[in-house]
């Protein structure tokens, strides 16, 4: 396996010929300048299915839990789950990346940047099934709904993102809907007719503990939105999601070797199901949609796609795992409501289409590229 690189160049010739190979997405129909623009409505379209999916696999291990072999020394580990899935992943995404696109190594001046994807990586996946198991599905997928509010809070602080009332009103509105669902799920998790009383929460008093694990989730998925738009600007949208896969499957080895031991690692043959769909579905694939649409959509419109998890998976929840709801659960309409509002701000857009425009793009390679030495590796931008 050869890396192949391009020959040094210089120049706004040269410089826009980087910008073309920006647009070099299949399937795209008009160009703005010389990038070619995505109509909004398919990473739009994409992000909602994926979104769907993702529900769909925390209920199928959610519901798989319940047939894990206790008796026979098998056991859920969470760390022992999440290094599985990330260090098949990431080999595999690596493998489609240099199938279709060809390999390539980030600059040394952007390591951070992807160090710091595939760290909140980890925190997010590890955190998120930690508090599935502790803190039940249905609050899980209500807790998602604060991940664009995270990731439009700090996009306005650092100026990628414009602030206004609309946008901030639909910030207000979709907290006041997941914070009123999260504790009403506190507040009843001990009845039999809230739905937590079928979760390990409502047995062994660990809900606290487990949203603690859903907040950290949400913060480090807020957070990877955000430097994933900056990354994703430079390099292919499969190597961004490859590299931050390894360095998430780093990271989970390391917590496996200082958590875990040897009876941790008897994997309960009924979560070979949901490992396999987790591994393809939302890691492959998921996060490749994900990553695309960030490129094409303002972060914080990537993000609010998370409000369809409440609905989603408080239905599947009910339908297949038997929780019942609860009227706290109406909150999940302010957070839709809110999420809309967020969704239906053009000025983000305009501010992408901006900085998507050839004249924008061209000044940002050449200083973020080309200011050392003007080399890049094939296959780095498109």
């Amino acid at each position: 396996m050869t890396l192949k690189k391009s020959p040094s160049r210089t120049g706004s010739q040269d410089s826009s010929q980087d910008v073309e190979s920006l647009a070099d997405e299949p399937g795209t129909p008009k160009k703005e300048g010389s990038v070619v623009v995505v109509a909004p409505w398919k990473p739009q379209l994409a992000m909602a299915v994926t979104q769907a999916l993702f529900v769909i696999g925390s209920v199928y291990l959610k519901g798989r839990m319940l047939r894990v072999d206790v008796a026979h020394g098998e056991e859920f580990h969470p760390i022992v789950y999440a290094f599985i899935r990330e260090v098949v992943a990431g080999p595999m995404l690596l493998l489609v990346a240099w199938f279709y696109v060809g390999l390539s190594w980030p600059r040394r001046a952007d390591l951070p940047k992807i160090g710091g994807l595939g760290v909140c990586l980890f925190f997010s996946q590890l955190f998120y099934i930690t508090g599935i198991e502790l803190s039940g599905v249905v609050v899980a997928t209500c807790m998602q709904p604060i991940i664009p509010v995270f990731t439009a809070v700090m996009g306005v602080a650092l100026k990628m993102e414009s602030a206004n009332p609309q946008k901030f009103a639909g910030i207000g509105m979709a907290v006041v809907g997941a914070v009123s669902m999260v504790l009403g799920g506190i507040a009843h998790h001990g009845s039999s007719g809230g739905h937590l009383a079928t979760s390990k929460a409502g047995v062994d008093g660990n809900m606290l503990l487990g949203n603690a694990c859903l907040l950290v989730n949400t913060f480090a998925m807020a957070v990877y939105y955000i430097l994933a738009k900056k990354v994703v600007q430079r390099y292919q949208v499969l190597l961004v999601a490859a590299w931050a896969y390894l360095t998430a499957a780093v990271c989970m080895g390391l917590a496996a070797a200082v958590f875990t031991n040897a009876a941790d690692w008897h994997f309960p043959h009924a979560l070979l199901g949901p490992l396999v769909y987790w591994i393809v579905v939302c890691s492959v694939i998921g996060y490749v949609v994900v990553t695309w649409a960030t490129r094409h959509l303002p972060a914080s419109q990537v993000a609010s796609f998370q409000c369809l998890q409440p609905f989603m998976g408080t239905l599947l929840a009910f339908s297949v795992l038997g929780e019942e709801p609860t009227w706290w659960d109406l909150g999940a309409l302010g957070v839709v409501t809110g999420l809309l509002l967020i969704v239906k701000d053009q000025r983000d857009f305009a501010r992408l289409k901006r900085l998507m425009s050839s004249h924008s793009m061209s000044k940002l390679l050449q200083g973020a590229i080309f200011q050392q030495g003007g080399t890049s590796a094939n296959g780095a931008l498109a």
